[in-house]
């Protein structure tokens, strides 16, 4: 064999451009096909952490009704002076490893060594008041986009809500309006596990809401003094007017009065509001969030909502945690509530209502 014979052969033949486009193609594709995988297995550790932190929830709730012979309030009696409109997540501390933030906020002298504003603070001085701001990660669900921001006013959020099953809640009225509700949390009440006669495994205690952004995403948003029938008292209209607020790809229509930032969902874990802290089973899961009040303090649509595909993680009275889908059965959203007896919302009622005669279990 000749030198340039040898020469030939050693070096061998280069890629053409049709070639590397080829090859680049393929990684490119590959690339496409990994992403989707990597996202949902970094969405499915996301997701078991979520369901952690549930966990840690339904047992605060059996340590704290160990202690109290109760479940905490949804938010505490206003007779409590200092203590007017904090919401049971604060009660929850101590049993979340939060003792110390716990003590500070009970202190009898000063209220944590730094004199208490008034109530009016939640709405302004908010952050004048240390431990409001603390930003707690059993409260947060790390596949929100905004678990690690505070609110606009700078409070500390939460991604977990009480249940008050299928039932409007009102946070600021006084006597039986403020006191009703259908599920195993309420407003300046507080129950045993004896009032839930529908069976701890078969009730609702806790679920997810996204945190609010503000704008027209249902998912932290909702819509608030419509021009119509969401003007009045949402519990003397259908909930299939809320309903019909809904858009497309996840938005609400055009043209609705939306969500402040400040006023979206978990906006501060230890104020107990209905858009903060509340959640109800009547809407079905990642439906949208209707309020009567531009304040949100009353006479909410408040359904559970995440950013997990395809429906929500609830927690039960006897502390499992499950996954509920979005297309579970809500009954006949027609109708208007119901003080007593079987929930007319389907399956997805049932399970919100303590004592609505129903034996139904999750699906």
């Amino acid at each position: 064999m000749s030198g340039r014979s040898l020469l030939r052969s050693k070096n061998g033949r280069g890629f053409t451009l049709v070639e590397l486009l080829v090859v680049i193609a393929i990684i490119g594709i590959l690339i496409a096909l990994l992403l989707p995988a990597v996202q949902a297995a970094r969405e499915a550790a996301r997701r078991s952490a979520c369901g952690n932190n549930m966990k840690q929830l339904g047992l605060a709730i059996h340590n704290y009704h160990d202690t109290y012979n109760a479940m905490p309030y949804l938010q505490v009696d206003a007779a409590v002076g200092r203590f007017t409109f904090v919401s049971g997540l604060v009660g929850l501390l101590p049993f979340i490893e939060q003792s110390a933030l716990h003590d500070q906020i009970t202190s009898t002298s000063t209220f944590g060594g730094v004199t208490y504003p008034p109530y009016a603070s939640y709405f302004g001085r908010t952050t004048a008041y240390l431990p409001w701001v603390a930003m707690i990660p059993t409260y947060l669900c790390p596949s929100d986009p905004g678990a690690a921001e505070r609110s606009s006013e700078g409070t500390g959020r939460n991604s977990y809500c009480f249940s008050v099953g299928d039932w409007t809640p009102h946070s600021w009225s006084s006597g039986t309006r403020l006191m009703g509700t259908r599920g195993p949390f309420a407003f300046r009440k507080n129950f045993n596990f004896r009032a839930v006669t529908d069976g701890l495994s078969n009730t609702i205690a806790m679920s997810e809401r996204c945190l609010g952004v503000g704008g027209p995403r249902v998912k932290g948003g909702g819509v608030t003094n419509q021009v119509g029938a969401l003007d009045t008292d949402p519990t003397k209209n259908s909930p299939i007017v809320c309903m019909g607020t809904l858009g497309t790809g996840g938005m609400y229509r055009s043209g609705l009065t939306y969500f402040s930032s400040s006023g979206g969902g978990g906006w501060f874990w230890a104020a107990g509001f209905c858009g903060s802290t509340s959640i109800n089973t009547i809407l079905p899961p990642n439906g949208p969030t209707c309020g009567r009040t531009a304040d949100w303090g009353e006479e909410i649509f408040v359904p559970p909502t995440s950013y997990h595909p395809g429906g929500v993680m609830v927690v039960w009275c006897d502390g499992a945690v499950s996954f509920i889908s979005d297309t579970v059965n809500t009954g006949n959203l027609a109708l208007g509530s119901v003080a007593v007896g079987p929930s007319p919302y389907g399956i997805w009622g049932a399970l919100g209502s303590k004592d609505g005669m129903e034996s139904v279990q999750a699906p």
